[in-house]
């Protein structure tokens, strides 16, 4: 590659932090009573204030540092035909907003690089934590806190589940009746409810939870994009719920992820792949 990963990572991780620092700030005047201007985007999409001044952080310093790279943002409408170039970051600044509105703490900043339609590099920051994961492709993957800006650990997503016992992050607030059919199927004994498409993903990559799975459409690929390199390099499969590697290079403003997700550990993929076939209807 043309670009050193390491820089490209560093640059990431300041951006989503700066990105979730403001997130933050805004959060807590809203907890104290402050207005956060919520809008519609469209049905049940809402927008706010910390979503819009995050998405601004991150994209002005993606920008100055890497003009030659395009830019995918949800909160950019315009910017969803740019799959197709070389390095493409891929963002979703505040995942969850529901949650944050919620006042429940359950929403993440996401960052996430592409190199000719390959996640590279992958940032996931909990603002109401400060709990950070990172990696980029081929160097593992790790968490810290931003409290703990230079004392980093190895995430690795258990390669050995309890298949008797096993753990499912599953959504607060859009729960799909297919995931019942996939309880059933695997025998699942916990579920573990949460916001944020990508807070349940990184539930799994730091083996609080088994499996993820979302058997629906609705996310898109800035909902995927750094968890993708980070699962990976945790030694996990982020896949659509048909068993397809996720596609980042699409077809003009195509963004959305049509059979859904799931998200679990590489040996027992294709256990969760059969049952999640099933649920779609295929095996």
């Amino acid at each position: 590659m043309k670009q050193d990963l390491k820089y490209l990572l560093h640059n990431a991780r300041q951006a989503a932090r700066s990105g979730a620092e403001k997130i933050q700030a805004i959060y807590e005047q809203y907890l104290s009573g402050e207005d956060i201007d919520i809008k519609k985007k469209g049905a049940d999409d809402p927008v706010t204030a910390a979503d819009m001044a995050a998405n601004h952080i991150i994209v002005k310093t993606l920008k100055r540092n890497f003009p030659d790279h395009a830019i995918l943002t949800e909160e950019e409408p315009d910017t969803w035909d740019k799959t197709g170039e070389e390095w493409v970051w891929m963002i979703d600044p505040l995942d969850g907003t529901k949650d944050f509105i919620k006042g429940n703490g359950e929403f993440v900043t996401m960052v996430g690089l592409t190199h000719l339609g390959e996640p590279t590099i992958g940032v996931v920051v909990e603002p109401a934590t400060g709990l950070e994961f990172y990696a980029c492709k081929g160097f593992g993957a790790f968490k810290t806190r931003l409290s703990q800006r230079e004392t980093s650990s190895r995430v690795r997503i258990s390669d050995t589940p309890d298949m008797k016992y096993l753990r499912l992050a599953v959504s607060r607030s859009h729960r799909d009746p297919k995931v019942d059919k996939f309880i059933e199927l695997l025998k699942v004994q916990d579920e573990i409810s949460s916001g944020s498409v990508g807070r349940k993903m990184a539930l799994v990559i730091d083996g609080e939870a088994d499996i993820y799975v979302h058997p629906a459409r609705g996310t898109k690929v800035w909902d995927t994009c750094a968890c993708d390199v980070i699962a990976s390099e945790a030694g996990g499969v982020l896949l659509s719920g048909t068993g397809e590697n996720i596609s980042y290079t699409r077809p003009s403003g195509d963004i959305e992820n049509h059979y859904g997700l799931l998200l679990c550990s590489a040996k027992i993929r294709d256990t969760v792949l059969r049952a999640s076939r099933r649920v779609w209807g295929l095996d």
